[in-house]
């Protein structure tokens, strides 16, 4: 029996993800384990670290939760290993990815947006990891197939149940939605308060059952979409993690997720500007664009994955109003574009992919595999930069560990250094503080650190010898090092 069209679309998608769930084997922000699997596992182990996010009740639980279920029939099956309990969260994230590829394919209509958002070095990369801006990417492809737009033949608000789950999760996926929710309101042929019942309906669900979960999860009432709006927006703890320019986005932020198809689509802007009335989606997404970039800009803290939910609205644009620019290449030039597009997506997405910052992930391995082995107590002290790497999910051994911490300022102390910095600045007297002055403190088995730590420590290291050298990076950042060494107790 042959498979449709269709299906065969599906199908390759499927297997394009399911491939890069292997090629992919480098860290890529904390988030990825922190605010997933990290906190999946202590949900159904029982043990495990959760970071200040958590104790500050600024996270939903939906998504851990979900990966708790999987990692709880997994143990009642004595299938819990590492290897399992790592790999099987993003096997499931890429068939989301793929199917939210698909549904978009399929409302678009257009080979060449399915083929460049595949080929995107930046969603290859981030396509099959537990990140919730990749949840978000996915859902919102999804969410932009069931939209109601103005010349289809959508009558329902079923786009909203994803919405609504988007922002519950992740609440800053409603500024994205906004606008596309305004424009619905406006356009819509329905009954306007039928319509608005219909949103708050919806929006209340969401709203209870999140609150449910959160609260279940917490052990006490809690709106985490609230909580995350009072200490990241109005007391402005992401300015912690860094800052950057305001036009960081147009400048850096898009040229670096668009690459070349940068160019493309700041001449088809031009073209829809030119002539809105020809391009009713595009001048729609294109509002959603410049809206969501504004009030991402005047947010401090930036980073490229807050831009995914908009990369597929950029490629579509992209890919659909190129033929009206009347642009006319010879053979040999058509060639040499999508050579430039292939290469100029290919290298980085494998370098990122394949080298970039894997060190994380490969000392979690050697450190399993080291635990299993050692029949007596370990403890281990990560003297890395804050969550540098994986932790409990990458173990699954409850061990004594421990690990920098870089907590905000909540007590508004004017003095105020936290624990990561204040080893960084003098790191043998943080460890004579805590370690050889400190009588009640267990001497650690073994200790993680950067290759640059190595000679600010060489006294306490005498207790150490070398057990392993791992890549981390090329260009690390600051107190970040090339590589990772792993130390054991002589």
């Amino acid at each position: 029996m042959y498979l449709s069209k269709k299906k065969k679309v599906l199908c390759c998608l499927i297997l394009w993800r399911l491939i890069s769930v292997f090629v992919v084997q480098t860290a890529h922000v904390p988030d990825e384990y922190w605010q997933s699997i990290e906190v999946a596992h202590r949900l159904a182990f029982g043990y495990g670290y959760l970071t200040w996010e958590w104790s500050m009740r600024i996270r939903n639980y939906m998504y851990p939760f979900l990966l708790s279920v999987i990692y709880r029939i997994l143990a009642s099956i004595s299938l819990d290993h590492v290897i399992v309990l790592t790999i099987l969260p993003r096997i499931l994230q890429a068939i989301i990815s793929a199917y939210g590829e698909y549904k978009f394919y399929e409302w678009t209509k257009n080979k060449w947006t399915l083929y460049s958002l595949c080929i995107n070095w930046y969603w290859y990369y981030c396509a099959t990891r537990t990140l919730m801006n990749t949840i978000e990417t996915a859902c919102s492809m999804l969410a932009c197939s069931m939209f109601p737009w103005r010349d289809s033949n959508i009558r329902t608000v079923k786009y909203l149940w994803i919405v609504g789950f988007l922002c519950m999760i992740r609440p800053t996926a409603a500024i994205m939605w906004l606008p596309l929710c305004l424009y619905h309101l406006c356009t819509s042929l329905q009954n306007k308060m039928i319509l608005i019942y219909e949103y708050s309906k919806i929006c209340i669900i969401c709203c209870l059952g999140s609150i449910l979960l959160d609260s279940y999860c917490y052990g006490m009432l809690v709106v985490s979409p609230w909580e995350f709006f009072r200490v990241n927006v109005l007391y402005k703890i992401g300015d912690l993690y860094g800052t950057h320019h305001l036009l960081w986005y147009i400048v850096c932020g898009l040229p670096v997720l668009l690459g070349c198809y940068y160019i493309i689509f700041l001449l088809c802007v031009w073209q829809i500007m030119k002539n809105p009335s020809h391009f009713h989606h595009q001048v729609v997404m294109l509002a959603t664009i410049c809206w969501t970039l504004g009030i991402y800009s005047l947010l401090s803290h930036k980073e490229f994955r807050f831009l995914l939910p908009l990369l597929p609205m950029c490629i579509y644009i992209c890919t659909s109003c190129t033929f009206p620019l009347n642009i006319k290449f010879s053979k040999a030039g058509k060639k040499i574009i999508v050579g430039l597009l292939v290469i100029t997506n290919v290298l980085p997405g494998l370098y990122f992919s394949l080298i970039h910052q894997r060190g994380s992930l490969d000392v979690m391995n050697i450190l399993h595999k080291e635990i299993l082995n050692i029949n007596n107590t370990k403890n281990i002290l990560f003297l890395t930069p804050c969550h540098t790497t994986p932790l409990y999910s990458h173990l699954h051994v409850n061990v004594s560990t421990r690990i920098l911490t870089c907590e905000p300022n909540f007590t508004n102390d004017t003095n105020y250094i936290d624990e990561a910095d204040m080893f960084f600045a003098n790191p043998m007297h943080w460890l004579n503080e805590n370690y050889n002055s400190n009588k009640n403190t267990t001497i650690p088995n073994y200790l993680i650190l950067f290759d640059n730590i190595v000679p600010k420590i060489g006294r306490f290291l005498k207790h150490y010898q070398l057990l392993s050298e791992v890549f981390y990076a090329h260009f690390p950042q600051s107190n970040y090092g090339k590589y990772i060494y792993i130390y054991k107790q002589k």
